[in-house]
């Protein structure tokens, strides 16, 4: 029986994965000897590699699995989300795959390139705030002016479980798996983690990654109640949120294992180390999954250890002040 505190059972995954199935392959699980030198501690990482999905990161799953489970005539309405690039764009290549109008609004100053990838998939551009959760109440908004469905981009059932597809994946992908180590900005993805990993290996320990400049989940699970933060300053915008969030935060404050913060420094070091020795572009956090892994690898050592490379969706201003 699926614990209480999840936001889904697993019935949900799979009956994400088989609308899922039509439009998207499976995504590699790759393990490489330089990565596991460069890591050390013994520790085996396997890489998955959801960077390499059509809009180059994992919420094209998250959104094909939101479309795919909406009625017609809401389908019909249009739909309407914030967000700072991933799950705009991944909610605009599957309205444009299958018909549904999407408008998405973005903060002021967001990544022209996450921008233009969005309208180029047939999206309406609204640029409003100056962070995530204010481009988020203006979507709220819209759902009240114009009718317009909201696809949050954690606060959804449909949403977690194409998350959850992801890690569904990676257990039938690898017989040997001791611990992962996820991203959370929402927490759909470590939320995913869990569950999956509940139903193919009950107590594998999952430890959650935040940005130390938009901390409030890490802040929240080590202080054991929702804090807020008043900033979410980090250049890995996929990471910048305020705040925790109803439907993922009850699993990550009773089931994740621990839950440690990247600085902005080791966030670009683990885009680095994932270019050198997997030669795959990482966004800052696409990345956070192996710089969590860094910061825990004296307690991880010896073991074999799951990182996803989340999104590659970097831009070019960005990746010359991370490289340089």
């Amino acid at each position: 029986m699926t614990p209480t505190t999840y936001p889904i059972a697993f019935d949900d995954v799979t009956a994400a994965r088989a609308r899922l199935a039509p439009y998207l392959q499976q995504t590699p699980l790759r393990r490489y000897a330089p990565l596991d030198a460069e890591v050390g501690h013994g520790i085996r990482v396997l890489v998955k590699h959801d960077n390499h999905l059509p809009t180059n990161a994992f919420k094209a799953r998250n959104a094909l699995s939101f479309m795919t489970a909406l009625p017609a005539d809401q389908r019909a309405r249009g739909v309407v989300a914030a967000t700072r690039g991933n799950h705009g764009a991944g909610l605009a290549w599957a309205g444009e795959l299958l018909g549904v109008p999407v408008t998405i609004c973005v903060p002021h100053g967001n990544n022209p390139e996450k921008n233009a990838a969005m309208q180029g998939f047939g999206a309406t551009l609204i640029e409003h705030g100056r962070d995530y959760d204010e481009a988020a109440a203006r979507a709220a908004e819209l759902v009240a002016e114009r009718g317009l469905v909201l696809a949050h981009s954690t606060n959804d059932r449909n949403v977690i479980a194409g998350a959850a597809t992801l890690f569904a994946e990676v257990h039938e992908q690898t017989d040997r798996l001791d611990a992962i180590v996820v991203a959370v900005g929402g927490g759909s993805q470590a939320v995913g983690a869990l569950l999956t990993s509940e139903h193919f290996r009950p107590g594998l320990p999952v430890y959650g990654v935040q940005a130390r400049a938009a901390s409030a989940a890490h802040d929240s699970w080590h202080a054991k109640q929702r804090l807020t933060t008043p900033t979410a300053d980090t250049f890995a915008d996929g990471l910048a949120t305020r705040a925790t969030y109803d439907l993922t935060w009850p699993t990550l404050r009773d089931h994740l294992t621990g839950f440690v913060a990247a600085d902005d420094a080791a966030l670009a070091e683990a885009i680095r180390i994932l270019l050198r020795t997997t030669h795959n572009l990482a966004e800052g956090a696409g990345a956070a999954g192996l710089a969590g892994l860094l910061a825990l690898r004296d307690q991880l050592a010896g073991k074999t250890v799951a990182v996803v490379l989340s999104g590659s969706n970097i831009d070019a201003a960005t990746l010359r002040r991370v490289l340089g």
